[in-house]
């Protein structure tokens, strides 16, 4: 597969704000030939299952997915009221992936097949096609808008090491003393094991008396370690608060790559908004809080800085009024972090002389326009 042509069906489906069944059948053809698949196979009647910004509790026939741009894609899918899970995957165009669904773990699985049994899937495509449901190209937009930046590089750095780099919306938790006894089991006796030579078995609890618990290793989204506040100093003698010294190493680490930075901010809010994930709400707080802690990068990033831009709008489109308000200060999110932003475009950098940022002002004032605290800092 060439660049081009992927670029070309990407570019295709981007165009469509209609459901496939909908469309030119010429354009639905193209899609059809050259898109990607997803079998997923023994899925139990009314299981959620969705892919980027839709999902169906699936019936009966459903065998999987057709039609799939494409690029990035965030899967996810969960059985009557369990916690949901995800995983970020880029197809390739006319690849076919392959899952299954084991009815014990009730989770999906990836199954060794032999090349006999892909080569069947692949040539009963056909026969299978109404039990596969058309990716939702009319909602193809929203999900581009909300995942340009997130590339195959973005996924490989950030997802959990586990089988299939799944993301679930409860966080699989262990006990500190299971983690040591299971690491120790391997190479020795386990601490909480108690016989005549270990008398005693080793507890961690916190101050009050609860067990410590850690997210089970492997299953930790591998987001780039950041504080939500900043304890080490600046070195911009002029603004102690400027915190650019440590976007510029984040930066460096990144190989200047500003784009995986926004990468990053977007795959957070991806796994909060579809998978459901508190963490990645976090995450994506302290990124913004970041970004908007900056004076002197500013300048040295301006184009991080334009395309930060259009990524706020289309995410704060997707956000209720009252999202960013603490339930027990009652204080906006958005007040004391956008708002520094917006005073630090609008004084003497004066950067965006095109006033691209007016799009996400737009948005943040139809939203919160009853936040003097906010409207003021976008004009005044």
């Amino acid at each position: 597969m060439t660049n081009s042509n992927a670029n070309a069906i990407s570019a295709a489906a981007s165009l469509c704000t209609i459901s496939a069944s909908d469309m030119p059948q010429s354009l639905a053809n193209h899609l059809y030939e050259n898109g990607a698949f997803m079998v997923f196979l023994n899925v139990p009647q009314t299981t959620e299952f969705g892919i980027d910004y839709k999902s169906w509790h699936v019936g009966p026939k459903f065998l999987g997915l057709k039609m799939i741009p494409p690029g990035v894609h965030f899967i996810f899918f969960s059985v009557k009221t369990a916690p949901r899970i995800g995983f970020f995957y880029r197809f390739k165009e006319k690849e076919i992936l392959l899952r299954k669904w084991d009815p014990i773990r009730e989770d999906m699985i990836i199954e060794p097949c032999s090349a006999d049994e892909i080569e069947r899937i692949c040539s009963n495509l056909k026969s299978m096609d109404d039990g596969l449901a058309p990716y939702p190209f009319e909602t193809y937009r929203n999900w581009f808008s909300l995942s340009n930046h997130i590339t195959e590089k973005t996924v490989e750095r950030l997802r959990p090491e586990n089988q299939y780099s799944r993301i679930t919306s409860q966080a699989e938790l262990v006990t500190l003393e299971t983690e040591m006894m299971e690491k120790e089991g391997v190479h020795g006796h386990p601490s909480s094991c108690v016989d005549r030579d270990h008398p005693t078995r080793i507890r961690f609890v916190d101050e009050e008396g609860l067990p410590i618990m850690k997210i089970r290793e492997g299953f930790q989204i591998r987001f780039t370690e950041l504080p939500l506040h900043s304890v080490a100093v600046s070195t911009n003698a002029e603004n102690p608060l400027d915190r650019s010294w440590q976007l510029h190493k984040i930066l460096v680490d990144l190989s200047g790559e500003w784009s995986e930075f926004l990468g990053e901010m977007q795959f957070a809010f991806v796994c909060f908004l579809m998978g459901q994930v508190y963490e990645g709400f976090e995450q994506w707080k302290r990124l913004i809080h970041l970004l908007c802690s900056c004076t002197k990068e500013l300048t040295e990033s301006r184009e991080l800085y334009m395309a930060l831009i259009p990524v706020l709008h289309f995410q704060l489109r997707e956000c209720p009024k009252d999202f960013f308000v603490d339930i027990v200060s009652r204080d906006n999110f958005l007040t004391t972090t956008l708002t520094r932003l917006f005073g630090n475009i609008n004084g003497p950098l004066d950067l965006f002389v095109d006033k691209a940022d007016e799009l996400v002002k737009i948005n943040i004032y139809t939203t919160f326009m009853d936040d003097p605290k906010i409207i003021s800092n976008l004009y005044f």
